[in-house]
């Protein structure tokens, strides 16, 4: 129960910190640090998962998943790392004034959306494979695809401002962020899902 809390507020957080434009920076800042809090605690409550990294013979499945969590670790990392560099407003301390840190933090910010997805398109599989119906994930992958050209997620993705940064309100931000994530998720689902059956 106290995984799945965690895991919920994790991600409220998470889409919340890509409507940056819509919350004073303090704000941003606020609520980084306390998903920075939750994800430590995150890793502390599944713990059991690195013990075993090194135990036991390694199919596909659980080396796919792997160097996904892997990867993730490392592109949250880095944004957590480079945003606690680049603070203005609470943490002012560790600014160190470079506009080059707020770039790669903006980078691996949306870096981390794209492995998101993938983390969760791969840890999710039980929840996806309840969905008999695959017009869902048409709809899903639509509804993504239509969002990254919404908030010009390409343009973020190499540090650009892109032309799209206000859509309208935080509400719709903020789903259009969900979408993007969810996209990413079904497709490595099914990404996952292929390979591993043409392997067994």
């Amino acid at each position: 129960m106290k995984k799945i809390v965690v895991d919920i507020l994790m991600f409220i957080l998470m889409l919340l910190e890509y409507s940056r434009v819509y919350l004073p920076s303090e704000i941003h800042e606020i609520i980084g640090i306390c998903l920075i809090i939750l994800v430590l605690i995150h890793l502390i409550l599944n713990r059991n998962y690195f013990k075993a990294i090194t135990k036991g013979k390694y199919s596909f499945k659980r080396s796919f998943m792997l160097i996904i969590n892997v990867l993730f670790i490392i592109t949250f990392s880095a944004t957590c790392i480079t945003g606690l560099l680049s603070s203005q407003n609470i943490l002012t301390f560790m600014n160190i004034g470079n506009l080059t840190t707020i770039y790669l933090h903006k980078i691996f910010a949306y870096a981390s959306v794209i492995v998101l997805g993938m983390h969760l398109g791969v840890n999710l599989t039980k929840l996806f494979n309840k969905f008999e119906n695959k017009l869902i994930y048409v709809i899903i992958i639509i509804l993504g695809a239509y969002s990254l050209i919404a908030v010009d997620f390409w343009n973020h993705l190499i540090g650009n401002y892109g032309f799209s940064l206000v859509t309208g309100n935080i509400l719709t931000n903020t789903l259009e962020y969900l979408f993007i994530i969810l996209m990413f998720s079904t497709i490595t689902y099914f990404v996952f899902k292929i390979a591993n059956s043409n392997i067994n």
